[in-house]
């Protein structure tokens, strides 16, 4: 207890000991500056009154021998406003410039590493997407995959995405900042500090499975939307599940659209966000939990798509996807009016209802009254 206790309280020291020294860097960088403005002006006012120039030409002679550049068409010839220029501008300005581009230099590369690192505190964000949690496994395949879905869907295209993760401590791959994705580096299961994600101004939080093997993974997806629940976020939330009892408790803190984890098909991921619900849809094309797809091999001909369908429905017998052609083409969402010739329906079925091929067959050549 003692040794956990010693280690938060250092962890803590270090967060402030970084957080002063980041607020000290810029602060040195403010007064360098305004000792700099503050030199300018002051051999300005020397040099108008020594040398008697109007102040617009004091100052051109200040900035050139400041800059070094010195084009020669003003300069000094008194004794007082030569010792002034060198006093104040060689012996002081121009150290204190070097200074200020020097520093100002070194807090643009600290600056740059520590937003690819995902360290940066960034003061504003437009809406967004966050994703919370990469996979254990071929993460950055997946999130890359996930990512482009998103910016090509037209309705997700023009959200910004952001990823939460402790999983790349030195910065998320180059595939993933090339386009554009955002990186935040904390460790997903402490206190996440809304503010400082900007999680108040994501229009989506897609919650993944740290593991789409491990059931415990749900245990830590539940902590965090009691977390985001209790923050009362606006966004709409996804979350992996991978126990389907655990389906209802997700809804129930606030999740608007919960998923299986497929990783070979983030594009589920992208239909919960776009399309609430039709995730589902999709989900019970890999599955047999409710609903499945089946293929009935029948000769087909002569029919209107629409009457195909309308039957199959009247008789409690599915939903028909697509057909197969006597090309052996998958045909799906073929036009109502299109009359169908092939060898073979596509269905989704109730597995609570199984339907056998005799079924079909009859239901498709009854003659309608």
């Amino acid at each position: 207890m003692g040794r956990t206790f010693f280690f938060l309280k250092r962890l803590g020291r270090n967060k402030i000991a970084k957080s002063l020294a980041e607020r000290s860097h810029k602060a040195r960088l403010f007064r360098l500056f305004a000792l700099l403005l503050g030199l300018v002006c002051l051999h300005t006012f020397l040099i108008q009154y020594f040398e008697a120039l109007p102040i617009v030409d004091a100052l051109w002679l200040t900035l050139t021998s400041m800059t070094t550049v010195g084009y020669g068409d003003f300069s000094a010839s008194t004794i007082p406003g030569r010792l002034t220029t060198v006093l104040l501008i060689y012996v002081l300005g121009i150290w204190i410039l070097a200074q200020l581009a020097g520093d100002f230099l070194e807090y643009r590369q600290e600056r740059r590493e520590k937003m690819i690192k995902g360290l940066w505190r960034w003061q504003t964000m437009p809406r967004h997407i966050l994703i919370i949690n990469a996979p254990e496994q071929n993460s950055e395949r997946y999130l890359v995959r996930l990512v482009e879905q998103i910016q090509h869907t037209p309705s997700l295209e023009s959200y910004p995405v952001n990823i939460l993760t402790s999983r790349y401590p030195e910065g998320l791959p180059a595939s993933l900042r090339d386009k554009g994705v955002k990186h935040f580096h904390r460790d997903v299961h402490t206190q996440v500090n809304v503010d400082a994600l900007h999680i108040d101004q994501a229009a989506f939080v897609l919650v993944l499975a740290p593991n789409e093997h491990d059931a415990r993974s749900d245990s830590l997806t539940l902590d965090m939307l009691d977390r985001l629940q209790r923050e009362e976020i606006s966004a709409f939330v996804v979350a992996e599940c991978l126990l389907d009892e655990n389906r209802e408790r997700f809804l129930s803190l606030g999740a608007g659209a919960v998923i299986r984890p497929v990783r070979g098909y983030p594009e589920l991921v992208v239909r919960a966000m776009s399309a609430p619900g039709t995730e589902r849809i999709l989900e019970n094309l890999f599955t047999h939990q409710g609903a499945s797809t089946k293929r009935v091999d029948i000769h087909l001909s002569g029919l209107q798509w629409k009457q195909i369908v309308s039957r199959l429905i009247d008789k409690g017998l599915g939903t028909a996807l697509g057909f197969i052609d006597n090309q052996n083409h998958v045909i799906t969402n073929p036009n109502a009016h299109e009359v169908v010739h092939g060898s073979a329906l596509l269905l989704m079925v109730s597995d609570a209802n199984p339907i056998t091929t005799d079924q079909v067959k009859n239901a498709l050549v009854e003659e309608t009254h």
